[in-house]
């Protein structure tokens, strides 16, 4: 596939890759304010906090660009990704996300292990964040033997941190009955939410800016307006309609994208399934608007 970005906008990469890369890393309000939760929580060395979003908000980006900032030096960091765990494997699951070399000939002697480990960073003046992404995966047990994680402490000090982050019904189940003692232990809750138009906008912009852009090719405020009318905001279908924009305008050669060729992109993506029920319903009304307007 042609490659439009370089050949025909002299950019300097993709901006609108689908993957999370936190070098294209937006600050909106809930964004910085999880962040600020998270940074907080490492300074202070206690608790847990929740992050949770929408699929495409921007969470496993919020996770890789808070990690590039930590000074690894003094903070231990481990991601759990896979959620499809059981309670006889979760702790080695955890032993591996953090490189851990322990005995694990019988749960007892792992979680002896790993609470001397933990002693051990603690006495080097290292902070231990355990992440857990997609934590909505996780059963009620799962939830409650990480809680009895952090409780590990050591003259006074809790030794592990966690960070749960994931889609918006994880804090339903943390307000389940049953979970009491992990909801107290929470000591923020953030969620991310979908962009406004300005921040939509915004965002764009921000993106092509990180690549270079020199105003070309231009937007109108149409095509802007379009963009953020059929993805509700969020930045992973942000970032599938400019991709696929950019390709449809490049291969045409065009400068300046407006109204016509985001509707054109955006119909396409509907033929192919790729746009939400929401998104769906909301282009037909707005094809319906179209042509009532000629008609008339």
């Amino acid at each position: 596939m042609l490659d439009v970005y370089k050949s025909v906008y002299n950019l300097e990469g993709s901006p609108f890759r689908l993957g999370p890369d936190y070098r294209f890393s937006f600050g909106h309000q809930t964004y910085d304010d999880a962040k600020s939760y998270l940074k907080y929580a490492i300074a202070e060395g206690e608790g847990i906090v929740a992050i949770t979003g929408a699929p495409g908000t921007g969470k496993t980006t919020l996770i890789g660009s808070l990690i590039s900032e930590l000074e690894l030096g003094n903070v231990q960091v481990g991601v759990v990704t896979n959620v499809q765990l059981d309670s006889g494997n979760l702790l080695d699951m955890v032993i591996d996300a953090l490189s851990l070399n322990l005995d694990r000939s019988d749960k007892s002697s792992a979680v002896q292990g790993f609470n001397l480990y933990l002693q051990h960073q603690y006495e080097k003046g290292r902070r231990v964040v355990l992440i857990v992404d997609e934590a909505q995966g996780l059963t009620p047990a799962l939830l409650e033997e990480l809680r009895l994680f952090s409780n590990f402490q050591y003259k006074s000090s809790l030794l592990l941190q966690i960070f749960l982050v994931g889609q918006e019904p994880l804090m339903d189940i943390i307000k389940s009955p049953g979970m009491e003692q992990l909801h107290q232990r929470l000591i923020a809750a953030a969620r991310l939410k979908p962009l406004d138009f300005e921040q939509t906008v915004d965002y764009v912009m921000h993106r092509l800016s990180c690549v270079g852009w020199k105003n070309d090719p231009a937007f109108t405020d149409e095509a802007l307006s379009l963009i953020h009318k059929f993805s509700a905001g969020v930045p992973r279908r942000i970032n599938l309609i400019c991709h696929r924009l950019f390709l449809h305008a490049g291969l045409k050669g065009r400068h300046e994208l407006i109204g016509g060729d985001a509707l054109n992109v955006i119909v396409e993506l509907h033929k192919e399934g790729l746009l939400t029920p929401v998104a769906q319903k909301a282009l037909g009304q707005y094809v319906g608007g179209i042509k009532g307007l000629v008609a008339n």
